[in-house]
């Protein structure tokens, strides 16, 4: 395979608004000439991301290898590769040096960023989407540098703690009494570290979805690396949690999850409502053991009432609560209740509030989309995705 450099370099940072203009006073002979087929726009959590002349956000496979693609056929339909006609293209936002392409089997030319070829995703509707953010921990967004951009953390649900933060892996973040947040500083070092693992920082800030950024922070540990802090406290994992959902840290003493706000998670069995982030729809809301919720477009918010009963409410089971349940994550505001046959089912901004059977473990949204009327419900009431 052939690899080929940009032709030609134009400058400058371009917003989402401004993701098809061409300035005014360039030629049009020059235009037709020198194609823009790469820009850089800032996506929302994420920061600074390749897109395509058009915004749309452009991904890198983890299965691909330099000038080389190994998605096509179905893949390909799914993740179409993004071309370019010829060489005689130009960029804007991303070092020319980092810029090629290669001749696909089926004779197009792949545009490549640090060699890695890139790819625009089929559900992705508009500019700014990022849809196929982190998919089968394969395809993540492209950074301005070929980088796979990430976030630094995100936010998960632990049964009786409610909202925590987690690693891009769903493990439980901890904080430690024996550091300091005035100063920062980490007193986790040497065997220590092993046991709790330091939350790196890979990029130029840290960026967790569903979290204050004020509150985001790093330190320089002794070995040059980047160090996570939320609210001034320095952020680990725990080597003996092995997946999703477990917070066996908290049973060590001084050792405690970290709350969305940096606090410590205290248990607190009457947490009915919180929030989590799932991929590809941001923060959504879920109950208390992590399950997404889901809202009904023939429901109604005003007045609210259900129109999901018998074997709809088998497959899609109404969310109940008991009297004084409470809230983290979502505005309480927005949160009541509708009498249903002697119970309380939950509602969010009006809509009625329901689980999916279909999705069997905290982080499943296999409700997404069903019969173009069921939606993931937004920690604002609104319908994910959408």
């Amino acid at each position: 395979m052939i690899r080929k450099s940009a032709a030609a370099v134009v400058l400058g940072m371009v917003s989402l608004a401004a993701c098809t203009t061409t300035p005014a006073s360039e030629p049009v002979a020059q235009q037709r000439e020198s194609v823009v087929a790469l820009k850089i726009a800032e996506v929302e959590d994420l920061g600074p991301v390749v897109t395509d002349a058009e915004g749309f956000t452009l991904y890198r496979f983890d299965g691909d290898a330099p000038d080389k693609s190994t998605c096509d056929g179905e893949c390909a339909a799914t993740w179409p590769p993004a071309t370019v006609e010829a060489d005689g293209f130009s960029v804007e936002g991303v070092d020319q040096r980092l810029v090629g392409s290669f001749v696909r089997e089926d004779g197009s030319r792949q545009l490549t960023v640090d060699g890695m070829p890139q790819y625009r995703f089929a559900k992705d509707a508009k500019p700014g989407e990022t849809k196929g953010q982190g998919l089968q921990g394969k395809w993540f967004v492209t950074g301005k540098q070929g980088e796979r951009t990430q976030l630094t953390a995100r936010t998960g649900v632990i049964s009786g703690l409610g909202a925590v933060l987690t690693n891009n892996a769903g493990l439980t973040l901890y904080r430690f009494d024996g550091d300091t947040a005035q100063p920062s500083v980490s007193n986790c070092d040497g065997g220590c570290a092993e046991t709790w693992p330091p939350v790196y920082v890979e990029g130029e800030q840290p960026r967790v979805k569903g979290v204050d950024p004020a509150l985001l922070g790093t330190i320089t540990r002794a070995d040059g690396r980047k160090q996570l802090t939320v609210a001034n406290w320095p952020q680990y994992t725990f080597k003996n949690d092995t997946k999703p959902g477990e917070a066996k840290g908290v049973t060590v003493p001084k050792w405690f999850a970290t709350a969305v706000d940096g606090k410590k998670a205290q248990q607190n069995q009457a947490i009915a409502l919180t929030s989590a982030t799932v991929a590809g729809l941001g923060v959504v809301a879920t109950d208390r053991d992590g399950m997404t919720l889901y809202r009904f477009d023939d429901d109604s918010a005003d007045p609210s009432a259900s129109t999901c009963t018998e074997e709809c409410a088998r497959q899609w089971p109404p969310v109940f609560v008991s009297e004084g349940f409470q809230v983290q994550g979502v505005d309480a505001a927005l949160v009541g209740t509708i009498d249903r046959d002697g119970k309380q089912q939950l509602t969010i901004a009006g809509w009625p509030q329901y689980l999916f059977a279909g999705d069997e473990v905290c982080g499943d949204a296999n409700g997404q989309g069903v019969d173009g009327k069921w939606w993931a419900t937004k920690a604002d009431g609104g319908r994910a995705g959408r």
